[in-house]
């Protein structure tokens, strides 16, 4: 038998993957306990706290748990339960405490979570020439052997094979994340382990290695069935590792755990559409009926926990794909792009750069994103925008209801990055259009709010301003035409926790008049909002500086209340424009710059 290397060895324990992963910090490995428990890490870490085993011990029987249960201590093990969702947090206290940690222990772990071939070992290179992959056909590591086009390679392989050249084809050669490829071919193992797969630094490029049959793992949607599925959003995923490898070789904040498996997930997704395993990390599975649940979202998601902040690892990475659906795949390409140069940059200062390039607002962007997991779900989903899989999405959760108007909520607590979902019943009876009005302890807690309508149309407003703790929005919908409304209060403080009042109510103007255009300048388009006391005839024009009309934005009879109408300036030239609303009672001139 021949050992894969020393360096290889030494580099494997800082990323042991699976889709199970969190970040390599002793802060987090607690927590992570907390979220990912399970009864038999639960009692060895239970019996090393009252010293019973000493914690060299607690560290070899997790992994004895997690790698070879047969030799687990009887006193710890259990029947009937679960698989081990996640072996890095033991991993990761092996590592840090390594240096504490007897010799022959260390040898005797080594010796479990270090893969190896043997003499029989055989290899097949990939349709492109970029993927060399080693399997066995016997002993624990063996793929199955099924040959169904009689080529004389396991099929198991070539769909490896198969998925290896597809996500390099569109991460590295059609999305344009960094090339991996630092040796050709690039090295792919299999091993019968308890996750999904690894990548594996080595020197200055990495190696995979991924489950060799995935027999009763969690289910997927892919056509070929859950075992292909599985291997194909593995390979999606690790490809994703190795480019982040080449990219910052894993340091800073863009080498923590939750930010690279938010990323090597969304991957997953983006290269193999119809496999669908993240839906594990997002929505209850019952096994008894072999579906997903979707009343039951997984309680670590956003559609479980919005008050949960980002980033969270695999099960936030539909915030993730907010940014990829709305803005395209190059978005996180400029994003990694960052930390080519400066690899210590925090993760969230390389989005937020990016933003400003686009001219995006974080904020905006931050509450919006929550809106789209707010509006999923066979309840709350809306026809004209969200996510492309909303539908298949779960229930998102909400904190607190409203059944009547005016109301109010006080006091109410949300995490830096994190929201409160809040669900208001309209009545046909209010009169007037809502409200909503918030006051808070820090800036930059903001309002999202959605309207569905009874015709089967929905509008979304948002209002927030990172440098106030007041936020306020009146909406031009009229309560009776409403069949539900939805709000979140989003925090997209980031240093910050929050306290907050809200004020849901109906207003009815008293009087004409006409706001401000926002944003102001702006480019190429702006919002006019003006209120009517009653039910009256309205013209609103556009003039340039000179005073020649550009464009009639509104001629007509509009009913008592709040109205917002967009102005677009694509086609116009930059400088100074004027709006003027004329009602029988009334004529007001505002001025406006556009800027491009």
């Amino acid at each position: 038998m021949q050992w894969i290397s020393h360096e290889r060895r030494f580099l494997s324990l800082i990323f042991i993957l699976g889709l199970f992963a969190a970040e390599l910090t002793a802060q987090h490995i607690h927590e992570e306990r907390a979220v990912l428990s399970h009864p038999v890490l639960n009692s060895i870490e239970e019996a090393a706290l009252r010293g019973i085993i000493s914690d060299e011990q607690a560290i070899l029987q997790m992994i004895y748990a997690g790698y070879q249960p047969e030799r687990l201590d009887p006193r710890f093990s259990m029947t009937d339960v679960t698989p081990i969702r996640c072996m890095v947090p033991v991993l990761a206290e092996y590592y840090h405490n390594k240096s504490e940690i007897d010799p022959g222990i260390i040898m005797e772990i080594e010796d479990m979570i270090y893969p190896r071939t043997t003499l029989t070992t055989k290899t097949f290179t990939s349709e492109s020439g970029n993927f060399i992959i080693y399997y066995d056909l016997e002993g624990n590591n063996a793929v199955p052997a099924e040959d169904l086009n009689g080529s004389g390679v396991p099929d198991y392989v070539e769909h490896a094979a198969f998925a290896a050249d597809s996500s390099y084809r569109y991460q590295v050669q059609q999305l344009g994340f960094e090339d991996f490829m630092k040796e050709d071919p690039y090295e792919i193992y299999f091993r019968n382990f308890r996750f999904y797969g690894t990548t594996t630094a080595s020197g200055s490029t990495t190696f995979i290695t991924v489950h060799s049959n995935f027999q009763g793992f969690p289910p997927n949607t892919h056509p070929y069935g859950n075992q292909i599925g599985a291997l194909y959003a593995t390979i999606a995923h690790e490809i994703k590792h190795a480019i982040q490898y080449a990219t910052n070789r894993w340091t800073g904040q863009a080498g923590s755990f939750d930010w690279i498996e938010m990323d090597a997930t969304l991957m997953e997704e983006a290269t193999f559409d119809d496999v669908n395993d993240y839906y594990n990390y997002i929505m209850s599975y019952e096994t008894a009926s072999g579906d997903w649940n979707r009343n039951r979202p997984n309680g670590n998601s956003i559609f479980g926990s919005p008050g949960n902040p980002i980033p969270g690892a695999y099960w936030h990475m539909t915030w993730m794909l907010y940014f990829f659906e709305k803005h395209g795949g190059e978005f996180w390409v400029d994003v990694w792009k960052e930390f080519i140069t400066e690899r210590d940059m925090p993760f969230f200062e390389a989005i937020k750069n990016v933003m400003v390039i686009k001219g995006l607002s974080f904020e905006q962007e931050h509450i919006n994103n929550h809106i789209w997991h707010m509006a999923s779900g066979p309840v709350h989903s809306s026809s004209d925008f969200g996510f492309s899989e909303r539908l298949e999405y779960p229930v998102p959760r909400f904190g607190n209801n409203i059944f009547s108007v005016p109301d109010s909520l006080n006091n109410i607590f949300v995490r830096s990055l994190a929201a409160n979902y809040i669900d208001v019943s309209p009545s046909h009876f209010t009169l007037g259009q809502p409200q909503i009005s918030l006051q808070s302890n820090v800036n930059g807690v903001g309002l999202g709010v959605i309207g569905y309508f009874r015709d089967g149309s929905t509008d979304v407003q948002i209002s927030v301003n990172p440098n106030s703790n007041l936020q306020s929005i009146q909406t031009t919908w009229s309560w009776s035409n409403l069949s539900d409304l939805n709000i979140a209060v989003v925090n997209t403080n980031r240093d910050e926790n929050a306290v907050y009042n809200l004020v849901v109510s109906s207003m009815i103007p008293e009087e004409d008049t006409i706001s401000q255009n926002y944003p102001n300048p702006f480019n190429p388009g702006t919002q006019i909002e003006f209120s009517l006391s009653n039910t009256k005839p309205v013209r609103i024009d556009v003039y340039d500086r000179i005073g020649r009309k550009v464009s009639t934005l509104i001629d007509g009879t509009l009913e008592r209340g709040f109205h917002t109408v967009t102005f677009d300036g694509t086609g116009l030239a930059s400088g100074l424009y004027f709006y003027r609303i004329v009602t029988d009672q009334t004529q007001t001139t505002k001025k406006m710059i556009l800027v491009k």
